[in-house]
């Protein structure tokens, strides 16, 4: 089955472990799988922070607040975490500016969309996390950045241009 949306999901306690929920059915009662195990999940919302959730028939009254930067704190029958959660392309994101990254970067879509803004052109200078453009995606505007500090060799891409998964759309070095 196809997920809906994926998210990852760390646990302040535990941060070398990382939970992968996916969301495979929206409705009534959702289903949801982490790390494969599938549950089916119905909640409501009773406030601003106070969600009933229904699992296994067993009701749970949780506490969750926004903090910043997608980290949650969740309070649960007196347990407390801090939970950061982020989407796929936030994770992509994240893996391609913490790896260490050398040399001529070839930037690509991660997903089909439109190109919204293109922010540079070549010949510019770059800093890694520079914005270079947006592609909205799923109807979400999604900022491309620069992988590394270095100077904009080619853009491919222009405001307007439909774009497919792999398609090139600047090339850094």
């Amino acid at each position: 089955m196809k997920a809906l949306a994926t998210y990852f999901a760390t646990i302040n306690d535990m941060p070398d472990t990382e939970f992968k929920v996916e969301i495979l059915e929206d409705g009534p009662i959702k289903k949801v799988s982490v790390n494969g195990k599938v549950y089916e999940v119905d909640y409501n919302v009773g406030g601003d922070t106070i969600h009933s959730i229904i699992m296994n028939h067993k009701s749970h009254g949780v506490q969750i607040t926004g903090l910043h930067d997608s980290v949650y704190e969740v309070k649960n029958k007196g347990d407390y975490f801090q939970v950061k959660v982020i989407d796929e392309l936030t994770k992509m994101r994240l893996a391609r500016t913490e790896s260490a990254i050398v040399g001529r970067q070839v930037i690509t879509a991660q997903m089909p969309g439109v190109i919204l803004k293109v922010y540079v052109q070549p010949g510019d200078t770059v800093k890694a996390g520079d914005p270079l453009c947006v592609l909205v995606a799923m109807k979400m505007e999604n900022e491309i950045r620069s992988p590394i500090d270095g100077t904009v060799k080619e853009v491919y891409v222009k405001e307007g241009d439909k774009m497919a998964v792999n398609d090139k759309m600047l090339v850094v070095e």
